[in-house]
This record gives structure tokens, C-alpha cells and sequence, in this order.
């Protein structure tokens, strides 16, 4: 073999060892497979069985009583009110400067029916499951405007009893704050949700606004307030009206 073929082949054979292969994905089929009950497995369950015990006693203590069943609805409703409310109390107690009032986003309450009775830890992560955290902000009038046009917008979600304004055109009207009028200009902090405060449900606007945490979770706030009151109640105060 000459010199050159040689030095031909040893190429080819270097860029043959330096090639790829890549594998394509051809098809893609999706099935639905149903698994009806199982026999539990009894190593399993002996190993869980101490930790599920005093998980559940813990749960199913009873913190609270609820003289009447809570709905939720809009505009306001006797369960959304009491949510709010006690955010409002629990959260006043946690940062110097005093809330203007306190906002829980409609959909983070995930139960829309708190039955008459006993009422226990373990409903408080039904009432809010979702490991959100206080948070305070601080907005200038004309923002906390644009705000409650957007609550108004929605047909009304939970705000505390620091707060009231009527809901015409879709638009907040009347609105009075610990009783007096929006100051565009004046600064107001009010609490909220880290999801609100993060820009969710499409409240963009909030997120880059002055803002305290605490690292403290809602559903934290609401069992204090549960154990503290000892009783959960509110009522319908028309903190929100739709003008007809």
C-alpha cells in the first residue's frame, strides 16, 4: 500500500471514529392504565403505623368551634370574611407599621363549605393547603386604586373589614379606607399572599412594590387566630356592594 493511500485511510478512519450516532424518536403512544384497589403491604404498613398515629392525632385536634356553617362566595361571604379577617389580626400583630387592610386571593381559600361544629388542624390545611406566606406591602394610593379596581373587575374576593367600596362598571367606587377616603398620593400597607405579592393572577404590577416578609405561612396565622378566639365567626358587613 503507497504512502498516500495509507495516509487516506488513517483519515477516513479518524473522522469515522469521531462521527455520532443519534437516536430519533419515532413514535409516541400514550395509554390510560386504571389500578383498582390493592392489598396494602403489611411491611409497609407496620413501618408507617407509629408515624401515622401521631400524625393523626395531631390533625384531628380540635382547635376551634364554628357556631354556623361558612360559605364561600362574591362578593363577600361569611368563610372568606373570616379568612381574611384573621390574616388581618394575626398579620397587624408580626410588623410595626399597621396594615391599611389585608387581601387573600379568592382562589387560595380551596374549601368553598365549613360545616357547624368541632373544627380541627387538619381544616385549616384544607382551608389553605397551600404553603403560602404573609407578606406586607407597601403601595401608594393610587395603586391601592388600581388594586381594588381589579378585586372589583372579579365581582369581589376577600378583603378585611378595613375596607369598603361599592363595585360599578366593573370599577371600585366609594371606596373608604379605616373609614376615610384614598389619599393618591399617601402611602398604605397591606397585606398579602406572597403569591398575590409576586405578581400572580396577573397583578404584575405588585411585584417590584416595597415590600416586609416574615417567613410566616398564612395557614399559620389562621390556626392562631382559630386558637386564640376559640370560636370562628363573621359576618356579612357589606364591605363589598355591587350597585345594581
Amino acid at each position: 500500500m503507497s504512502k498516500f493511500k495509507y495516509i487516506l485511510l488513517a483519515g477516513a478512519g479518524m473522522l469515522l471514529a469521531q462521527c455520532k450516532t443519534y437516536d430519533h424518536l419515532a413514535m409516541v403512544r400514550a395509554d390510560t392504565l386504571r389500578v383498582s384497589s390493592a392489598a396494602p403491604d403489611s411491611q409497609v404498613s407496620r413501618l408507617i403505623l407509629p408515624y401515622k398515629s401521631e400524625l393523626d392525632a395531631k390533625m384531628n385536634e380540635v382547635i376551634a368551634t364554628a357556631p354556623e356553617s361558612m360559605t364561600k362566595e362574591r362578593p363577600e361571604s361569611t368563610l372568606t370574611n373570616w379568612v381574611v379577617d384573621a390574616l388581618y389580626n394575626q398579620a397587624s400583630k408580626l410588623y410595626t407599621e399597621t396594615p391599611a387592610f389585608a387581601f387573600q386571593n379568592y382562589g387560595g381559600i380551596r374549601i368553598n363549605n365549613l360545616g357547624k361544629g368541632e373544627v380541627s388542624l387538619s381544616q385549616m390545611f384544607e382551608i389553605m393547603p397551600f404553603d403560602n406566606l404573609v407578606v406586607l406591602l407597601q403601595l401608594k394610593g393610587t395603586e391601592v386604586q388600581r388594586f381594588l379596581d381589579y378585586v372589583a373587575e372579579a365581582g369581589g374576593a376577600p378583603v378585611s373589614s378595613q375596607v369598603r367600596f361599592r363595585i360599578e362598571n366593573k370599577k371600585a367606587t366609594d371606596i373608604r379606607i379605616q373609614g376615610k377616603g384614598i389619599d393618591p398620593e399617601g402611602l398604605y400597607h397591606v397585606v398579602f399572599p406572597d403569591y398575590i405579592a409576586n405578581g400572580g393572577d396577573n397583578l404584575e404590577f405588585l411585584k417590584d412594590k416595597p415590600r416586609i416578609e416574615k417567613n410566616i405561612l398564612i395557614r399559620d396565622l389562621l390556626t392562631a387566630e382559630a386558637r386564640e378566639k376559640g370560636i370562628l365567626r363573621a359576618n356579612l358587613d357589606q364591605r363589598i356592594t355591587i350597585k345594581k
